[in-house]
């Protein structure tokens, strides 16, 4: 009778294992990498943000794509010496060196660099066929207005991503205002070198002398294709 019970108990729990298999859903996860172009428009203008200093340029567009772990600068943190040196000289090495070291901590995925821009030479900064892979979908660029004292335009940590993590983004249209990195007390074009110590939080130069309300560039960021990742 015992082994009767015991055949019973244990083809019962063979039998609803059984069942609990092909209940079970397999969950495939697909991940993708999207690629972009991103354009750079300069709208910096004697009438709106003059008058303008000898020379006046952007220095080359530098930035990188990451993850949420991470955030490189933003309006109110003080700046790193990375952004400091690209808001004061437009000097990279760097800032280069924070996202190798972010690439090697997994929060980063790769060091994004463009041209610089002279007013007298053109009127935008391409980046063309950028891939973005998904586990690193924010995006964060940076230029000096130069000559300046520390002063810059930047995006933070943009997501390419829609707000429930399904899909990329098509379009994404950015107008793009100066800010001040904190780091020298200069308040003209050509103010001669003045650090400030401690320094000072990233602030907004929008309708501060000499910058009025206008934009001074603007970023089009444009999906250009999306293939998935191999698992």
């Amino acid at each position: 009778m015992k082994n009767i019970i015991l055949s019973l108990l244990l083809f019962g729990t063979l039998l609803s294992c059984s069942n609990s298999d092909d209940n079970a859903k397999t969950i495939i996860t697909v991940k993708t990498i999207a690629t972009y172009n991103i354009t750079f428009t300069n709208f910096w203008n004697e009438a709106d943000h003059g008058p303008l200093p000898s020379s006046p340029h952007w220095s080359p567009l530098v930035g990188v794509n990451h993850s949420s772990e991470i955030t490189f600068l933003e309006t109110g943190s003080i700046a790193s010496q990375g952004i400091e040196d690209i808001a004061e000289n437009g000097v990279n090495t760097n800032f280069n060196n924070d996202v190798i070291e972010s690439i090697a901590n997994g929060t980063s995925e790769q060091y994004i660099e463009g041209s610089s821009l002279f007013l007298s030479n053109g009127n935008t900064i391409e980046i063309n066929d950028l891939k973005i892979s998904q586990d690193y979908p924010l995006l964060t660029l940076i230029s000096m207005i130069a000559p300046s004292p520390d002063w810059m335009v930047f995006i933070n940590g943009v997501n390419l991503r829609n707000e429930n993590n399904e899909e990329w983004k098509t379009l994404v249209n950015l107008d793009l205002s100066v800010y001040d990195s904190g780091t020298d007390s200069g308040s003209s074009y050509s103010a001669a070198n003045s650090d400030i110590k401690p320094h000072l939080p990233i602030s907004s130069l929008q309708g501060i002398v000499p910058f009025n309300n206008e934009k001074v560039a603007s970023l089009a960021i444009t999906l250009q294709s999306i293939a998935t990742l191999d698992n």
